[in-house]
């Protein structure tokens, strides 16, 4: 899913419960994920590694075969004294089997209600411990049948078809779309958003009901990938564009005089893991972790913060997006390198790089040193 919410400024998206929750936790306004891909992003998250140090591009890379010294997310803080609980999708059950994560699992595909996640906090709850809940909700991935109620929410008329592709893949069918049917495809997705929307509202209500809300730490975002959605000639993922690569995140802290505010400071959802321990005073896992705590950032969010987020592509690990607050370079290393206008040109449509030759040759520089290059000091 992309930042096509209303609390991210969409002017079509209905999605009032996950808005709500912006307004009562910090909003981060400029994250991406590793790879856009379903394995390959949330090995960087859960195993809090980078794809340039594991490797992992493709739907079926092993994790723990290939990353077979290192602690997951949650299997740290079931190490550290915490229930451990999965109701969704957490990491792609293709990848193979993670390290004892979980002391309990409800699902691993993806989740379309909240029956099964009310029993999960039911289970983590009962145990009078601290808690790691993971729910993973399935709808926005494709293919998109949303409810009645939510498609009804959106007219295609109001759809543009700009620049999108009409030839539709899937699962190596090819299909020619008419403006009609693209416009209907975007609907049906915008309306699979507003059905997450609806069970993520649930289950914080739930949390408010249960007088949890102001004693848990809750992120809310996208832990794969958004979409193409019809853009560059595709309507999938793999690719390095910022409509592929960028995702919501909103995480609350209980007590944080800054929920309810946005930051603009870079995030990558490689950063997730050290923030969570840094958050829950954890020790460190034996591995290194190679996200950077944004935890200043929900202290201080107008702070400096990183100069770049390096993002890798999909069965093809040389192609990278340097993005920094402006521009999108993209270099797969053997093609021209091509630079974007992240601000006037979000879609990435337009290469500026031959009028722009030193900012070109400035974030090569940045691609080679490397992602410690660009930490904020």
């Amino acid at each position: 899913m992309s930042t096509d919410l209303g609390c991210y400024g969409h002017p079509i998206v209905k999605s009032p419960h996950i808005d709500r929750f912006a307004k009562e936790s910090l909003l981060f306004e400029d994250v991406h994920c590793q790879v856009a891909l379903c394995t390959a992003s949330r090995t960087s998250i859960v195993m809090g590694v980078r794809p340039t140090t594991s490797g992992i591009v493709k739907i079926d890379d092993p994790m723990l075969e290939t990353l077979p010294n290192t602690v997951s997310l949650s299997r740290h803080f079931r190490d550290n004294g915490y229930y451990a609980v999965r109701v969704g999708k957490y990491t792609d059950p293709r990848s193979g089997p993670l390290d004892e994560a979980f002391d309990t699992t409800y699902e691993e595909w993806g989740v379309e209600s909240n029956e099964l996640v009310f029993k999960g906090l039911e289970e983590a709850i009962s145990q009078d411990r601290p808690f790691f809940l993971a729910v993973g909700y399935k709808q926005a991935h494709d293919p998109w049948t949303p409810s009645a109620e939510s498609r009804a929410l959106y007219e295609p008329s109001r759809i543009s078809v700009e620049h999108r592709t009409s030839r539709f893949q899937y699962k190596g069918e090819v299909t020619e779309l008419s403006e009609r049917q693209m416009q209907e495809m975007v609907c049906d997705y915008y309306g699979e958003i507003s059905d997450v929307d609806r069970l993520v509202g649930s289950f914080l209500d739930e949390l408010k009901g249960r007088g949890l809300f102001e004693k848990t730490i809750i992120l809310v975002g996208v832990f794969d990938h958004g979409f193409s959605l019809g853009y560059h000639e595709r309507w999938g993922k793999t690719n390095v564009w910022d409509i592929e690569t960028e995702v919501p995140l909103m995480v609350r802290v209980p007590g944080n005089p800054n929920n309810g505010k946005r930051s603009s400071g870079i995030v990558e959802l490689v950063d997730v893991y050290p923030t969570l321990v840094d958050l829950c005073d954890l020790p460190l896992p034996p591995q290194e972790l190679e996200g950077t705590s944004f935890v200043p950032l929900l202290d201080h969010p107008d702070r400096a913060w990183k100069k770049a987020a390096f993002t890798h592509g999909a069965y093809n690990l040389p192609l990278t997006g340097v993005k920094t607050k402006a521009y999108n370079l993209v270099h797969d290393g053997e093609k021209a390198p091509m630079l974007f206008d992240r601000v006037t040109d979000p879609l990435n449509l337009i290469d500026i790089s031959s009028e722009h030759p030193d900012l070109v040759s400035d974030l090569l520089e940045l691609k080679q040193a490397g992602w410690r290059a660009a930490l904020p000091e």
